[in-house]
């Protein structure tokens, strides 16, 4: 393998699976044996591309094999105007009789040094090969990629289950994603929420 393809292919093994997403905290109501037929699913957040994201994310893993989850991004545009009387109104039409609201409570950056490291141009068993003088020859044979700083956003999301009949919260969880984009968080997020909700025993698997 050449030392440009080995470059490429290393760089972007370093880039690739910045963003991890880890579970803080669950809770429960343990006074509550609720499952539910359907929810909105309501992204709190004003880009409306990463609101479309996150509740048609939240909505493939609910609605695996059944209708469970309805993102609210098409019903409801405006997320600081939504109009109670609608709401009312397909609650009734959909049979919905929860909410799932997905909110960023924090977000800070962090730095973080990623040092450098010297690879061969050749494979590395092979260095043996050819007598003292071709071992001696690897050491100029060999390439290295830099070190350097990135910027990883830290973000905390809270992720809970509203019972639509008391409005009380049925259950919560809080999660930490490091991430240097926001697609990148977004995924993370998903892939990391899907267990915590099926563990949630909440939703009707019929």
């Amino acid at each position: 393998m050449n030392k440009l393809l080995w470059t490429l292919s290393v760089t972007i093994l370093l880039l690739s699976g910045c963003a991890s997403t880890k579970v803080e905290s669950v809770w429960k109501d343990p006074n509550k044996n609720v499952k539910l037929s359907k929810v909105f699913v309501l992204a709190v957040l004003k880009e409306p591309a990463n609101r479309d994201s996150v509740e048609y994310g939240i909505a493939n893993i609910l609605n695996a094999d059944t209708l469970r989850a309805i993102p609210t991004l098409d019903s409801f545009p405006n997320i600081d105007k939504i109009d109670k009387a609608e709401v009312a109104r397909m609650i009734k039409e959909y049979g919905i009789d929860g909410v799932l609201v997905i909110r960023l409570v924090d977000r800070k950056v962090e730095k973080v040094y990623v040092p450098g490291t010297s690879y061969y141009d050749a494979v590395y068993g092979n260095r043996y090969l050819g007598g003292w003088y071709n071992y001696y020859g690897y050491g100029y044979n060999a390439f290295m990629i830099p070190g350097y700083t990135e910027e990883n956003y830290v973000s905390t999301v809270e992720t809970v289950v509203y019972e639509f009949a008391s409005d009380k919260i049925l259950w919560s969880t809080v999660t930490e994603t490091r991430e240097n984009t926001v697609s990148g968080a977004i995924q993370s997020y998903l892939n990391a929420i899907g267990k915590p909700l099926s563990d949630s025993g909440l939703f009707d698997k019929t």
